[in-house]
């Protein structure tokens, strides 16, 4: 909620270590659970890396795999460092913007909905 007026331009964002991207909007409510969406949204960069960057090839994997733990009620309470590291050791490293745009989600549903991954770890189930 806090971040309701950032303006959509790409200095405001990226102060806010966020991208434009492809400059599309998605409006998800209080009952929409976090946990789920970066699960979808870390499927979709693991299943579009071409390959070819180690980083990209192998990271996008593992955040899906621990984020899908997380979701599914398996997740440890290491689960959220090891997120952390692992977009951070994508982010910046590989040929194409693949790899930051796999990364910085990640790293942004950590940063800002860290409760509700906490509340999957500690309760197995969401908290919406």
């Amino acid at each position: 909620a806090g971040m309701l007026d950032v303006p959509m331009a790409n200095e405001f964002l990226r102060e806010r270590q966020s991208l434009i991207g492809t400059g599309g909007v998605v409006v998800m409510d209080e009952t929409t659970c976090m946990v789920r969406v970066a699960c979808v949204i870390s499927y979709f960069f693991r299943d579009e890396s071409c390959g070819q960057c180690t980083q990209c090839r192998e990271g996008t994997g593992w955040m899906h795999r621990v984020i899908h733990r997380i979701e599914t009620g398996k997740g440890r309470p290491e689960d959220l460092d090891l997120l952390d590291d692992v977009a951070a050791k994508i982010a910046g490293r590989t040929i194409c913007a693949l790899g930051d745009a796999a990364a910085m989600p990640v790293a942004s549903f950590i940063k800002h909905f860290r409760d509700e991954f906490q509340y999957h770890i500690d309760h197995k189930k969401c908290m919406v």
